[in-house]
């Protein structure tokens, strides 16, 4: 019986490949998934027009670890599995990727001059839809949520 939620499409072939060819007992960490993608820029791009960057993490992953069952259920090797729903390094940042800059605010230094910059951005973007709000309201009236 196939699985199909784990259907081998053109887009992955090359993903699966890779994950195949790993000789390791342990699941595949971020940092080497990172590393792969960005030795294979076309396959990466290619992934993030249709993804995003935690799917493409937890996917690969979870392909993985079904590889890593597999062959433990055919005896060619002792998998050191983690618990399930263990998605520790899924937060890496995806380097070159078109839809993430990895720079989160939140753990940026407050006197930095990209904490300036992002803050000024995020205040910019706010004030422009409270305007297009201001706008909006008077053509469909304000709704009760």
């Amino acid at each position: 019986m196939y699985d199909h939620r784990f259907q081998r499409t053109d887009q992955w072939k090359p993903i699966y490949s890779w994950l195949e060819s790993i000789d390791t007992d342990e699941v595949i960490k971020s940092k080497d998934v990172v590393d792969w993608l960005t030795a294979n820029p076309e396959i990466r791009d290619h992934l993030y027009t249709r993804h995003s960057r935690y799917h493409l993490m937890h996917y690969i992953k979870k392909c993985h670890v079904k590889i890593l069952k597999r062959k433990e259920k055919q005896g060619l090797i002792v998998a050191k599995l983690p618990p399930s729903k263990s998605d520790q390094n899924a937060d890496e940042n995806f380097p070159g990727s078109p839809h993430f800059t990895g720079n989160n605010i939140s753990s940026m230094p407050k006197d930095s001059e990209l904490y300036r910059a992002k803050r000024s951005e995020a205040c910019r973007k706010y004030e422009i839809l409270v305007e297009f709000e201001k706008q909006l309201i008077p053509l469909f009236g304000k709704r009760d949520n």
